[in-house]
């Protein structure tokens, strides 16, 4: 499941649900290594404002990347209550993506899924593999790849050269 979801592989697929501000997401749970609780954060000087900073799980240093600054929401009213998604890209590198709350796992259903409408919003049109239209709401099925370029651009460049930022 190399971060691409399409109909025909969508019925074997299971997602993890999360929320950041109203919007519902799903993450490919083969790339959801775990889900944590806030952990301290070191501020990197001079990073780009989604970089929250790094945090250190057992062991491992994490970029920590909050969503809701990529996508353009305010800050969280409640600066302490928030889950952490620890993904692993495609070169084996784990990102924190900071959500607001976590869901359920699911079950990709092809019947409710859908290519990427062009109604919604720029950001999510460029990180969406589609959405999950469910009952009481729409799930963004969100490519972790292109949502860790758009967020840390020269990420992408770097790791082709074998370096890694941070």
């Amino acid at each position: 499941m190399n971060g691409v979801v399409n109909a025909g592989q969508a019925g074997s697929s299971e997602l993890l649900t999360c929320r950041v501000g109203k919007q519902w997401i799903g993450l490919q749970v083969a790339q959801v290594r775990e889900v944590v609780t806030p952990q301290p954060c070191t501020q990197m000087p001079l990073s780009l404002d989604a970089v929250m900073g790094l945090i250190n799980l057992r062991g491992r240093v994490i970029t920590q990347l909050d969503v809701r600054k990529v996508i353009g929401l305010p800050e969280r009213e409640d600066s302490k209550h928030y889950r952490v998604a620890i993904v692993e890209s495609i070169t084996g590198e784990d990102f924190g993506l900071v959500i607001d709350e976590v869901g359920e796992v699911i079950e990709l259903d092809p019947d409710r899924y859908e290519k990427t409408p062009k109604t919604l919003d720029l950001i999510w049109r460029n990180v969406s593999e589609g959405v999950l239209k469910q009952d009481d709401r729409v799930v963004v099925l969100v490519n972790v790849e292109r949502f860790i370029a758009i967020t840390i651009p020269q990420q992408a460049e770097l790791e082709s050269e074998g370096q890694t930022i941070h």
